[in-house]
């Protein structure tokens, strides 16, 4: 009777233990599945950037007014293709947000990513179009902020839709690092309510006595950052008086950025909306 008490009750001391071995085997199996599957993301990603780069070309925009560079698939010319190229890029979308959502902003590559975006969405500087090797073409400016050529004379003219100031609002970030141009003023509202703000400052200042002025400002979400790569989304919000919600729009874009040596590069505009 006292030997079947002493197995019971080495039984009862050893469970824990083997239960708490099976735990630790099981946890590091997912982890290590886990890396395996991030592994094969990563790969698949470089896979994708690769053919979808190897279907690419340069249109030949001229050099007056620096129009920049435009990366064009002169050979994708039925929807069949056109369709399977779109899927590419959309899959490499997929796989950043997938990844990367729920990802902190708070490291310095991603004040980086905001300063380039920033700065392109304004008409300030332009990125370098992501290629192999040293990347030597600038992309084509965004939203029509770039120099028109001036149809009298030799020489070129701003915008007509550029203004003294744009307005960015940036719901991820609490802050940035500012464009140092002189020209233009680059004003920005930040976090979950800076929208809001936006709009009640416009309309205090402007929408009150002038209820058809525009409130035009680029909102820059979402953000997605995994590894060497993001996704951003900009719309550009037109609204009277600052108080008319969805009444207009001059467009939007979702970009698809790759960082090489420190640098946020645009690997593709993976879709664009206009007004």
């Amino acid at each position: 009777m006292m030997r079947v008490k002493a197995w019971v009750v080495v039984g009862l001391l050893v469970a824990p233990f083997a239960s708490s071995g099976a735990q630790t085997d099981s946890t590091a199996a997912t982890a290590a599945f886990l890396a395996a599957e991030t592994r094969g993301y990563a790969q698949n990603l470089i896979t994708l950037r690769r053919e979808y780069l190897s279907r690419a070309s340069w249109a030949d925009l001229g050099d007056r007014c620096n129009p920049g560079a435009l990366r064009v698939f002169s050979k994708d010319t039925t929807p069949e293709l056109q369709k399977a190229l779109q899927a590419i890029v959309e899959r490499m979308e997929q796989t950043i947000v997938l990844q990367g959502a729920g990802n902190a902003l708070a490291a310095p590559e991603a004040r980086a990513l905001l300063r380039v975006v920033v700065g392109w969405e304004a008409g300030i500087d332009r990125p370098r179009w992501d290629e192999d090797g040293v990347g030597v073409h600038r992309a084509v400016a965004t939203g029509l902020t770039g120099d028109v050529p001036d149809p009298t004379k030799a020489g070129c003219l701003p915008s007509p839709v550029m203004s003294d100031t744009v307005t960015f609002v940036v719901p991820g970030f609490a802050d940035m690092d500012f464009p140092k141009a002189p020209r233009p003023r680059v004003k920005a509202y930040f976090g979950p309510q800076g929208q809001q703000r936006a709009r009640d400052e416009f309309f205090a200042a402007v929408g009150a006595k002038n209820p058809s002025a525009d409130l035009s400002y680029i909102v820059v979400a979402p953000i997605v950052i995994w590894r060497d790569y993001a996704v951003v989304g900009v719309n550009r919000p037109r609204e009277k008086g600052g108080i008319a919600v969805g009444s207009g729009s001059n467009g939007g874009a979702t970009y698809l950025l790759r960082r090489v040596g420190g640098e946020w590069r645009l690997l593709s505009i993976v879709r664009s909306w206009g007004a």
